[in-house]
């Protein structure tokens, strides 16, 4: 096989895998679902800060130079951190508070997006809504999306990600 025709097949079977891995076709792929993390310290909800671990510790670091719209209250941004196992949106849901949110709907491997207006996360695939703090407001989807604790410290956020 000549280069020209080695690269074509490589490319169509990169193409097939990419299609497949973004849910399209004629299969349905069931979402890959997080267990709730059983981490102490502040969950979605605003809860007093507590120091941040090292990274060994679960505890990831984002920094808001790389996500501007999380500075203001109301602002969201996803943050993939593939290193750490991480795939959230983040929102800043009050002066000093954030939410972290798998990025998954726990229906059918969507990516959900964050809803302002509304104040909840929504799956566009087929229209599950949840609260800030993961839990299920309207299905399809009955498992909640998994929650991970938040702080702000200084110039970054810290989300915890337990291995």
């Amino acid at each position: 096989m000549d280069r020209r025709a080695a690269l074509g097949t490589l490319l169509k079977g990169t193409c097939a895998l990419a299609a497949v891995g973004a849910g399209c076709g004629d299969g349905w792929r069931e979402a890959v679902v997080l267990d709730p993390p059983d981490a102490g310290g502040p969950g979605p909800s605003c809860a007093p800060p507590v120091p941040s671990g090292p990274p060994g510790e679960g505890w990831v670091e984002v920094p808001l130079v790389e996500h501007p719209a999380l500075e203001v209250p109301g602002g969201a941004a996803e943050v993939r951190i593939p290193q750490a196992l991480l795939d959230v949106v983040v929102v800043h849901t009050s002066p000093g508070c954030y939410a972290a949110l798998w990025r998954i709907c726990t229906h059918g491997d969507c990516a959900v997006d964050w809803v302002p207006a509304d104040g909840v996360m929504e799956c566009p695939c087929h229209g599950s809504r949840f609260t800030q703090e993961g839990q299920v407001l309207n299905g399809p989807a009955t498992r909640p999306l998994a929650a991970f604790p938040v702080v702000r410290q200084g110039a970054s956020l810290f989300i915890h990600r337990p291995r």
